[in-house]
């Protein structure tokens, strides 16, 4: 628990944060952030960091604020002032429903850099999925259809359409697939009737790959809007 105002005479704030009593605003903060890196509980294992880590909370809340470092420095002279009251400033390391953050430094710098990675791996997913939409729609349109026999060893028989008899090997089968029956639809190339695709419809792939590409573009946005709103915050309370 926080030190409460009737024990500050018994601690010393100044030394607990390595500052002399004569130090600067500039200087607590810069020390408490120095020794808090060191002491936050998600930096390190040490079982004793959770409480070591909110004794220097306290030492910052009170020494950082004017009115409260006054009243400190009077309690530990021995005067009571009548005016003394316990600090009230918020725990720098609290969210405003008084929670712990569960946010720092580092891991504001993983959320973006990570959100950037995930929004350019949605950007090449998207591309590739519209490249693969393209290829396979100008197969279709280039290859003609037509019903082959299974035979063995994996391969199939059809006749082209100038009655020429083929025998090729069964292509493999991408989206939605033929089955396993003794037939199965294909699309040969004109200018070469041994070069069949399976004649089946990609739109289930299309939409998987959509939505992969689309959750990636979109999480990796929060995650990188989120992770810079907490770097900004940090360096925007590191410069006061």
């Amino acid at each position: 628990m926080p030190t409460r105002v009737r024990d500050w005479a018994t601690v010393d704030y100044y030394e607990m944060l390595g500052v002399s009593t004569t130090a600067s605003v500039d200087d607590i903060a810069r020390a408490f952030r120095t020794a808090a890196k060191l002491s936050h509980p998600d930096t390190t294992d040490d079982p004793d960091a959770a409480e070591r880590f909110k004794e220097l909370a306290a030492a910052y809340t009170v020494l950082s604020d004017r009115r409260t470092r006054r009243d400190y420095d009077l309690v530990r002279a021995g005067v009571t002032p009548a005016t003394i009251r316990p600090a009230a400033a918020p725990h720098p390391t609290t969210t405003r429903s008084g929670k712990p953050s569960r946010w720092n430094r580092r891991r504001a710098w993983f959320a973006f850099v990570g959100g950037l990675v995930c929004v350019v791996l949605g950007i090449f997913a998207s591309v590739v999925t519209l490249v693969l939409h393209n290829n396979d729609a100008n197969e279709r349109a280039r290859f003609v259809p037509v019903l082959a026999q299974r035979i063995d060893n994996g391969r199939i028989t059809f006749e082209t359409k100038d009655a020429q008899g083929i025998v090729t090997k069964e292509p493999q089968q991408h989206g939605e697939g033929s089955g396993l029956g003794p037939t199965v639809k294909v699309r040969y190339d004109p200018a070469d009737p041994s070069h069949v695709i399976v004649d089946s419809d990609t739109l289930g792939r299309d939409i998987t790959f959509a939505i992969i590409a689309l959750k990636l573009l979109v999480g990796g946005a929060v995650f990188a809007i989120l992770g810079a709103r907490h770097l900004r915050r940090e360096s925007l309370t590191g410069a006061r």
